[in-house]
């Protein structure tokens, strides 16, 4: 009768194992309880009081910056005028000099609102503002007033905000050292993701589960729980909105060395009594553990061609098999990567595509082509070309792989590859550059070697991504006059060059520099195609 190893296993341990368990829990969670729930509420009420003094910090640098402002002679020369427009211009100008300031709002000697830099609407302020929490239509800010005056004329005020945001959350975060909310109808700022499940988006809701005075309360976001308290943004001018000041009680459990020690003791008690229980089975185990552990090692160092030799009638023996299944598979599956495309491997793996599928995209596409490449390697040997032309395609691959692309192709001397996403272009230019860089640092490097050159061209458009072919070869790629039209700039760029198409161009002109040429005529296509040179850095 076959005695399976959990057997052995559960019969000489468990129950020992068990009560061990229990008792290690007991002990962590009775000193995690103690050390974690004084140093929360000590350092909770500590941040409520370094927030009020940011807040109060906050106000000072506010009402210096409107202070000083207001004294420019530009801003009461452009007060004087009540020109908005003019007004609105001096302001940004400051707005974006000055990076502790996210506003500035203009008024007349009367208190009315004459411009302001968040909107072109002269939204009022209240006409008794002097600092403190100001909402407007654009988000609510810290602010303070400042006069504009000269010998006792006042030619009107300049106030200053900084917005009330996830900035500010962080950087009260830094304060305290402990996560920050701050909501009021919504969540203003927050030094947590915007994606973590907040428990909830308004200042009643967290007044609820926060409280705003009292001991820290218990609350639980994205399965991890937290202490918190809830304080309210006051300062001269009537209350604000209420922050939330948390910290991870999960987290907090780490640092103690107590409980550190008790898991060592304990840890280093189960260990002793657990080797004086499995002695009995070591002989059987040990061994065959060994070689499963050295077969693992070997898959990991990418030995794909190792194999277990055990012959046990338990689960090792049937793990043994299942893991020389496992390596046979995983060969087969390295080698065919090497032949495909990441996009195929990707097409390949997604449950819901169909393998015929196709579909209209957007993507950049890159074709590079070795200069001369017929006559540099005529009656070269055929190791050599193969070697040089390796070369070529793999430093191009490099910068590929570097840029975020995916080699749809290599076509003779010719790399076919793909970019998507937001940054589709500038990583296609930048792999474009990088690509002839590696190339002119691989000439230098060899001086005796047959020079390697390349020219490109780069295409943004859409094109039709699919599975072509017959029902028993497919090739997972690209179709389109783009692609003819990328490939036709490649052929039409001179060594070093880079040909960008309008369409790519068009994306990235404020970026990038490129040299407009001359229209050329391309095979397939009835009018001049506009074209963007640009050559290596």
């Amino acid at each position: 009768m076959k005695i399976t190893l959990r057997r052995k296993i559960l019969f000489y341990s468990s129950s020992l194992l068990i009560v061990l368990i229990i008792a290690m829990l007991v002990f962590v969670n009775y000193q995690a309880e103690g050390f974690v729930n004084a140093r929360i509420t000590s350092e909770l009420e500590a941040g409520r009081e370094r927030i009020q003094k940011a807040e109060e910090e906050r106000i000072q640098t506010l009402k210096l910056t409107a202070g000083l402002v207001a004294s420019l002679p530009i801003v009461k020369a452009a007060l004087e005028t009540r020109h908005a427009a003019t007004i609105r211009d001096v302001l940004s100008d400051y707005l974006h000099q000055i990076h502790s300031t996210d506003l500035f709002i203009a008024l007349d000697s009367m208190g009315n609102v004459v411009a302001r830099t968040d909107t072109v609407e002269l939204t009022p302020v209240p006409p008794d503002f002097e600092m403190g929490i100001l909402k407007t239509p654009a988000g609510t800010y810290y602010a303070a007033k400042s006069t504009s005056q000269l010998i006792g004329e006042v030619f009107g005020y300049v106030i200053a905000g900084a917005r009330i945001d996830d900035n500010f959350a962080r950087t009260l975060h830094e304060t305290i050292n402990d996560d920050v909310v701050i909501v009021d109808n919504v969540v203003l700022g927050s030094s947590l993701s915007r994606t973590a499940g907040l428990p909830a988006k308004t200042r009643e809701g967290w007044e609820a589960i926060a409280g705003k005075a009292g001991p820290p309360r218990i609350i639980d976001i994205d399965n991890e729980k937290y202490g918190a308290v809830a304080t309210e943004l006051a300062v001269e001018g009537g209350p604000g909105p209420l922050a939330v000041i948390m910290q991870s009680r999960t987290r907090a459990i780490a640092p103690y060395r107590g409980i550190q020690i008790g898991l060592l003791v304990l840890g280093l008690v189960t260990a002793i009594v657990g080797i004086g229980t499995s002695a009995v089975l070591a002989r059987n185990v040990t061994s065959q553990i060994e070689k499963l552990v050295q077969g693992t090692r070997e898959v990991a160092a990418g030995n794909f061609d190792y194999r277990l030799d055990l012959r046990s009638a338990d689960e090792i023996g049937d793990l043994a098999d299942s893991f020389n299944t496992m390596i046979r598979g995983l060969r087969e599956r390295a080698d065919m990567q090497r032949f495909v495309s990441l996009s195929t491997v990707e097409m390949i793996q997604s449950a819901h595509k169909k393998v015929s599928a196709g579909e209209k995209v957007i993507l950049t596409i890159f074709f590079s082509d070795m200069r001369d490449f017929t006559a540099i390697t005529e009656n070269r040997p055929p190791e050599e070309i193969v070697t040089l032309l390796n070369t070529c395609l793999s430093l191009q691959a490099e910068k590929v792989k570097k840029f975020h692309g995916d080699i749809d192709k290599y076509v003779g001397d010719c790399v076919v590859a793909l970019f998507q996403g937001d940054d589709m272009v500038l990583n296609a230019i930048r792999c474009a550059f990088e690509a002839h860089r590696a190339l002119d640092e691989w000439n230098t490097a060899n001086p005796g070697g047959l020079p390697i050159h390349v020219g490109i061209g780069i295409v943004t458009g859409e094109v039709i991504l699919g599975s072509i072919g017959s029902e028993d070869r497919l090739d997972y790629t690209i179709i389109g006059s783009n692609v003819n039209l990328c490939a036709r700039l490649c052929s039409k760029a001179g060594p070093g060059e880079i040909l960008l198409a309008e369409s790519t161009y068009s994306r990235v002109k404020g970026l990038v520099a490129a040299e407009k040429i001359d229209p050329i005529q391309v095979k397939g296509f009835t009018d001049p195609i506009p074209v963007y040179r640009m050559g290596k850095l």
